[in-house]
């Protein structure tokens, strides 16, 4: 039951992360002829979307068709990540068919409060499954696990970034956007799967191979690409997509104004 639960819970998680990447592609491409220049964010997020989708897939399909094993901590680790994500992707059909995308959550309300301590009860109930895991470790797997070990660090300097760019804009905003703290819960629950995956290898219930090594490769300078750019955007050394109605306007206005 576990494996079919994990085969099935990865592939349902790689099908939003690609659902996600088609509408942003097709976001960028409906968008073209209003916004100038490069989206430097949006192909890095693209491509962060493909290859988290594609590790789910390679996960799920091993797990569902291979009769590969997986434990429970693997299934817990999605099924926790996977409201947050539904949230998040359902915002974003929301604002591609033309709705609003988000919702504003004025104030404080205590459940926005509590969630440092829920990510933290979930992070420390995880890292005390982790040890009855491996006490045993498997030294074979070090090497393959390279890749998910740098993945939890990248994924969780993505959610601090997220978080502290939320607990800057609730002053002057009054409030939080839910499809913020949505992003944030996403990135924190992505490092607990890849470090869970980790867990997994050196206690020898899961072994990686070339499939999904090869795509944890990958996303490792796709992750790390996207850490630069959420830094760069944040600290406002970056332009992108955010200034092009300006620039837009200047230009056109240029244009008018000569004879």
């Amino acid at each position: 039951m576990i494996p079919a639960g994990v085969g099935a819970a990865n592939l349902l998680m790689g099908l939003l992360y690609f659902s996600v990447a088609a509408l942003t592609i097709a976001e960028m491409v409906k968008g073209r002829d209003q916004r100038a220049g490069f989206s430097t964010f949006g192909v890095a997020w693209i491509a962060l979307l493909l290859t988290c989708g594609m590790h789910h897939w390679v996960h799920g399909l091993h797990t569902s068709f291979e009769g590969r094993n997986a434990g429970a901590l693997d299934l817990i680790a999605v099924l926790v990540g996977m409201p947050a994500g539904l949230l998040w992707v359902g915002l974003r059909v929301e604002a591609f068919r033309g709705g609003a995308g988000d919702r504003f959550v004025p104030g404080n309300p205590t459940w926005v409060g509590a969630l440092p301590t829920l990510f933290g009860i979930y992070l420390t109930a995880l890292g005390a499954a982790a040890v009855t895991i491996i006490h045993t470790t498997d030294s074979s797997q070090l090497a393959k696990v390279i890749p998910n070990a740098m993945l939890v660090g990248l994924y969780f300097t993505l959610a601090v970034l997220m978080a502290r760019a939320q607990v800057h804009n609730r002053k002057p905003l009054g409030g939080w956007s839910a499809s913020g703290l949505a992003l944030v819960a996403v990135f924190v629950t992505c490092a607990a799967m890849h470090a869970v995956y980790v867990v997994s290898a050196l206690g020898g219930i899961y072994g990686p191979d070339a499939h999904g090594v090869g795509v944890d490769w990958v996303s490792v300078p796709v992750a790390m690409y996207f850490l630069w750019v959420i830094h760069g955007l944040n600290k406002g050394t970056l332009r992108d997509w955010n200034s092009a109605p300006s620039m837009l306007a200047e230009q056109r206005t240029q244009l008018t104004e000569t004879p």
